[in-house]
């Protein structure tokens, strides 16, 4: 019989005042009930204390190995930001490294230009002198023809006519005057 039930029917018979009758039943019921419960308690130990023993160890251990695999984690990331650190101060030494260096090329190109552009105008140069020396060749040339045609126009009027100084003279300007047309005009 349950403890509740014998409760209720034993308050029917109790005096007025008292609030449990300790009698033998109540005592064996109560025996019977804490035998259950111990032999509940050692069953569910039994097959339950293990399982979950055997699971929180295994949850205990998997959150260690997570705190360590964080640690290395952490280290791992730490030595990954001082080698970027590295890199970072390297970079600036390569920048100028590279600058530097493309200054130095930039400047041996600029000076094969200069000697280039140079020399090629030494070249001009020497070619616009050699063709101021032809033509200055050429003009003696036509200026020594022209001479010489001269004299002898000059030549032939003063053979054909003996004549005196003033005569002479306005022929000599006149001759001058007609081989100066000729020569404008060619």
């Amino acid at each position: 019989m349950p403890l509740t039930r014998f409760l209720l029917s034993a308050s029917n018979d109790l005096p007025p005042g008292s609030v449990l009758d300790l009698n033998q039943s109540l005592l064996v019921e109560m025996g019977i009930q804490w035998f259950n419960v111990a032999v509940l308690t050692a069953i569910l130990i039994f097959i339950l204390y293990n399982p979950v023993k055997k699971f929180m160890a295994n949850r205990a251990e998997r959150i260690k190995n997570e705190i360590d695999a964080a640690g290395l984690t952490t280290q791992e990331a730490l030595e990954l930001k001082a080698s970027y650190e590295g890199h970072l101060a390297n970079i600036e030494n390569e920048r100028e490294e590279i600058l530097k260096e493309a200054h130095h090329v930039a400047i041996d190109k600029s000076d094969r230009i200069v000697f280039a552009a140079r020399e090629e105008a030494k070249h001009l140069i020497a070619k616009a002198r050699a063709e101021i020396d032809t033509e200055r060749e050429n003009a003696s040339e036509d200026l020594k023809h022209q001479i010489i045609e001269l004299s002898t126009f000059l030549a032939e009027r003063f053979v054909t006519l003996s004549i005196d100084n003033d005569t002479r003279d306005k022929y000599v300007d006149e001759a001058l005057t007609d081989w100066s047309e000729k020569t404008w005009q060619a």
